[in-house]
Order: C-alpha cells, then structure tokens, then sequence
C-alpha cells in the first residue's frame, strides 16, 4: 500500500514532534524548578522553627538568669530589719547598727527601728547616740514603752538617776508588769539610798521572772539584814 503523504508532510510532522518534545521538556524543567522551591522554602522553614521558637526560649532563659545573677534586685526594710537583728544576736554591733541605719533610710517614720539601733549603741556604750534614736522613737510613738525602759536605762549608766526614775515610771504606767523598768529603778532608788523602794522593786521584778532582778533583791535584804 502506498504512502501519499509527501516530503512536506513528513517535516510537518518531524516540526510537530519537535515542538511536542520542547513543550515536554519545559513542563519536566518546570517541575523540577517547582520541587526545587518547594524544598528550599521548606528548608527555611524548618531552620527558622529550630532556630527562632525551639533554641530562643533557652538563650532567653540564660540570659535572663545571667541577668539576675549580675543584677540584684536591692534589699528591703524587711532584709536590713532581719539582717541587723541577726548580725546583733551574732554580736556584731557594728554590723548591725549599719544594717538598721539602712532600715531607717527606707523606712524614717518606723518608731521600733530607731529602738532597735540605740540599744546597739547601749551596748557599743555610744550612749549620745542611745539617747538621740530613744528620743526619736518616743517623738514618733509617745507610747513606745520600750523606748522609755531603754533610755532610763542609759540615763542610769550616765548617773541621771532622777531621769531615770521618770522615764521607768512613765513605762509602768502604760504597762504596770514591765519587769525591766521595776529593775533599772530599783537600782536608781538604791543609788539614790532609797533602798525601801528599791527593795521593793527588786521583789516585783524578781517576782515578774527578771534573775538580775532576784540577784539584787537577795543582796539588799542581806545588807539591810531583812528578810520581811
């Protein structure tokens, strides 16, 4: 059988073929291009999620614990109250007359403070400054009886017996079972030779649980030779 198809329809057909095989590379090429893509979008992705969401939180964290350790956060009037009291039952009474000094500049209207340093300065015998912090508590709280009892106690060391015996008798009056008060004027009325009255404050503070108290009650009754 023969073919009618001539010469020119043969390379109509061959330019046909041909341009059939370049549309079917383009589409290959394309795909290939569109995978590609694809898989470096992805591969972004993934890099950036690994890196920005997983890894930040922990260098976050680190920093910030870094931050902390490198930045304290500063003390309280709480921390300075309690790190005085501390370092003062330690018997470190420099210590603790700073620590209560910084107390104050956080808190200058707080009456037991000032208490708290001028029986520091008591014991330090730093009596000027006893007297000054005993005054300053007692002009914040006039009903402050430990301020009263304490700066009776340091008028008693600097022989102000008279002062003494006031600041005592205004402390029992607030508080009539204060058995450091019965104490420290029972030794200014001995100083003063009123050893009556003494005697009997000796027995109420001895009787209130004050040994000291007890200890001078049983040397006056020997040395006044009475036993009533």
């Amino acid at each position: 059988m023969k073919d009618y198809k001539d010469r020119n329809t043969y390379i109509k057909l061959g330019l046909r073929k041909g341009k059939s095989a370049i549309k079917t590379g383009k589409v290959v090429d394309i795909k290939r291009k569109t995978l590609l893509w694809v898989g470096l979008f992805l591969m972004v992705f993934i890099v950036n999620y690994l890196f920005f969401i997983h890894f930040k939180p922990l260098k976050t964290e680190s920093i910030d614990g870094l931050k902390m350790k490198n930045h304290k956060s500063p003390l309280s009037f709480e921390d300075w109250f309690e790190k005085g009291c501390n370092l003062q039952e330690e018997g470190n009474l420099i210590g603790a007359y700073d620590a209560y000094s910084k107390a104050i500049n956080l808190r200058p209207e707080d009456s037991n403070i000032y208490v708290k340093r001028g029986v520091v300065c008591v014991k330090m015998e730093n009596y000027y400054n006893a007297i000054r912090d005993l005054k300053r508590a007692i002009s914040l709280n006039p009903d402050c009886m430990e301020a009263f009892v304490q700066r009776g106690s340091v008028y008693l060391k600097q022989q102000n017996f008279d002062y003494a015996i006031n600041d005592c008798n205004y402390a029992l009056s607030l508080d009539p079972n204060i058995e450091e008060a019965y104490f420290v004027r029972g030794i200014a009325f001995r100083e003063k030779g009123l050893s009556d009255k003494a005697k009997n404050d000796f027995k109420k503070s001895c009787e209130l649980g004050n040994n000291n108290g007890c200890q001078e009650y049983e040397e006056i009754l020997y040395s006044m030779n009475d036993w009533t």
